[in-house]
């Protein structure tokens, strides 16, 4: 049977080969045809086009400790846009600056997070969406500006008729992670802050009247495993009019990783570290790319942060007291090294009167998690810096002793809910307390003291 052919060129200039669409006679009797008015058109055109658009905006924020950002990307994106397929998610990339004397003078020392680009779209329809760009932990210090590399993705924005289309930064969110120099989050809920800034142009693409016949993207997906150094990819297969393809590309941070026939693992990558990942289809060129993934691999150590608070019982009698531990484990041996520090208390000295104490780590503490039992070996200079006899207050600053604090969980303790730790601790004869040396020796030091904790994660 005749077939009729829609005219199109054998290759595009820069290579890539363009199929034919073929219909049979029989085909177009059977089926109903419409004809479009302006007509669309069914052959590639003489290059498939893409545009280098940067935008910078600075945007004035509403809390007081980042006063302002200024945000400056760019990204490749497909102009003229198609009425199909719809186009890809295109890779932004450039740098926000922020002011950091404002963080800085919060005792942060590291911050990581979101620039979220709010979006105005304008032309055959008008709507709103964002974008939102990720950077990784970056130093603090403060004079100096923060200027961190973000990374993130542009969404389709071209209409799905064919006219021009306007996207316009109107507002900048910052939502960062900030942390002491121990790592620990500081403010603890970080710093999140609305900008504002005048519409500032970013792109303007052009949809034309062309469907085109590119390999679609696979579907669905997803990962399926993660480890260390590994992330384990899954897919639905896609079909073009060709058929299958002859296999699959995956991408990491849009740089081709691996080539293979289905779902696979790519190797090689380093801990804890966050990665972009997408795939594609391999047939006669055009192939679109998945959306991609943001993805992270696992670490080799986890670290816990936990406010204590529970009592000290020295001679019979019951002291609040409440502190922090931030505790960083190795995920192979079961080990950590931690900082466990309390806050001032005071203790009874027997019925003579009371004693503020002092605590501060000697050195690191050390433990294990072994079989749902978590241990932490702290050693505490405790200093009765200020006493209180008979109504009478004596300061005593260098009134101290070196206390052992072997603390220790019941089973099935899980780090990431927390739970109780006690001890049995002894504590030794004080040193350097002048003329109340015999008094305070008297009422506090010796055995059989117990602490009961409650440890409550707090990131």
């Amino acid at each position: 049977m005749a077939a009729l052919e829609f005219a199109r060129p054998d290759s595009l200039p820069n290579g890539i080969p363009v199929r034919k669409r073929r219909l049979t006679a029989a085909t177009l009797t059977a089926a109903a045809i419409t004809v479009l008015s302006p007509p669309v058109a069914l052959s590639l055109p003489a290059a498939v086009g893409s545009q280098v658009m940067p935008v910078t905006a600075t945007a004035q924020c509403s809390d007081p400790t980042v006063t302002s950002v200024r945000v400056a990307v760019s990204a490749d994106i497909e102009n003229p846009a198609h009425l199909g397929p719809v186009p890809e998610h295109r890779r932004i990339t450039g740098t926000a600056t922020l002011p950091a004397d404002g963080i800085a003078a919060l005792g942060v020392a590291t911050v990581e997070g979101q620039v979220t680009l709010q979006l105005a779209i304008t032309g055959k329809f008008s709507w709103r969406a964002s974008t939102t760009l990720h950077f990784p932990r970056t130093p603090v210090v403060a004079g100096q500006d923060l200027v961190v590399d973000v990374v993130g993705y542009a969404g389709a924005y071209a209409s799905y008729l064919s006219g021009d289309t306007f996207v316009d930064v109107t507002g900048v969110d910052l939502a960062l992670k900030t942390r002491r120099a121990d790592t620990a989050p500081w403010p603890r809920k970080g710093i999140t802050a609305l900008c504002s800034t005048p519409p500032a142009r970013w792109m303007s693409i052009v949809t034309d009247s062309a469907i085109y016949e590119f390999h679609p993207a696979p579907n669905n997906f997803r990962v399926t495993g993660t480890t260390t150094d590994s992330i384990t990819l899954a897919w639905n297969k896609s079909y073009g009019l060709m058929g299958p393809p002859y296999g699959y590309e995956i991408l990491v941070d849009d740089v081709v990783a691996t080539r293979v026939m289905g779902a696979d693992t790519v190797t090689g990558l380093k801990p804890d570290t966050g990665y972009w990942l997408r795939v594609k289809a391999i047939e006669l060129g055009g192939e679109r790319r998945s959306n991609p993934l943001l993805l992270r691999t696992l670490g080799t150590h986890a670290t816990h942060y936990f406010d204590t608070n529970g009592t000290f019982t020295v001679k019979g009698s019951k002291t609040a007291v409440r502190g922090e531990h931030v505790g960083t484990m190795d995920l192979a041996t079961g080990t950590h090294t931690s900082h466990l520090v309390f806050n001032p208390t005071d203790i009874r000295l027997g019925r003579y009167g009371t004693g503020h104490a002092e605590f501060s780590p000697i050195a690191t503490a050390a433990g294990t998690y072994q079989g749902g039992v978590f241990t932490v070996a702290s050693r505490q200079k405790v200093t009765l810096s200020r006493i209180t006899v008979q109504g009478q207050v004596h300061n005593l600053p260098n009134c101290s002793t070196e206390v052992d604090l072997p603390l220790s969980s019941g089973p099935n303790f899980n780090p990431n809910d927390g739970g109780a730790l006690a001890a049995t601790f002894t504590i030794p004869p004080f040193t350097n307390c002048g003329q109340f040396t015999n008094l305070i020796n008297y009422t506090v030091p010796g055995s059989g003291n117990t602490a009961n904790l409650i440890y409550t994660p707090y990131s």
